[in-house]
């Protein structure tokens, strides 16, 4: 069975905020890059009208993600202060306890919806 944890979130960047979030978003790659080596991978997509960005992490498993929210924390909540969360997807076999940390940030930070989507079934394992 699949023990990779895919995080989703899509943020709206706010007119005269592209800047900021270019920045902070750079930084962020390289934070994660330098002080998390379990992450598998970390994207972030941009729409064509700079509107809105998607950022993707696949980490290894859940306690990785739990990790990631722990050692980068504080530059999780400058981004916060940037963008608006649209919303949260999580892919893979999450702890209760990652679901409800990130539950308290929404409710703390403009209460977005987090879809949690259990892992079924694929390839290869």
């Amino acid at each position: 069975m699949s023990e990779h944890v895919i995080f989703v979130g899509t943020y709206e960047i706010p007119d005269g905020a592209i800047d900021d979030f270019l920045a902070a978003n750079r930084d962020m790659s390289e934070f994660v890059k330098a002080n998390e080596p379990r992450l598998v991978s970390r994207h972030t997509y941009i729409s064509s009208d700079l509107s809105e960005a998607t950022t993707i992490m696949i980490h290894p498993d859940s306690q990785s993600l739990e990790f990631h929210l722990q050692v980068a924390a504080s530059s999780i909540q400058g981004g916060v202060q940037i963008v608006r969360t649209k919303h949260m997807e999580l892919y893979g076999n999450v702890s209760e306890a990652l679901i409800e940390r990130l539950q308290r940030v929404s409710e703390s930070s403009g209460a977005w919806p987090i879809t949690v989507k259990r892992h079924l079934h694929g390839f290869p394992e």
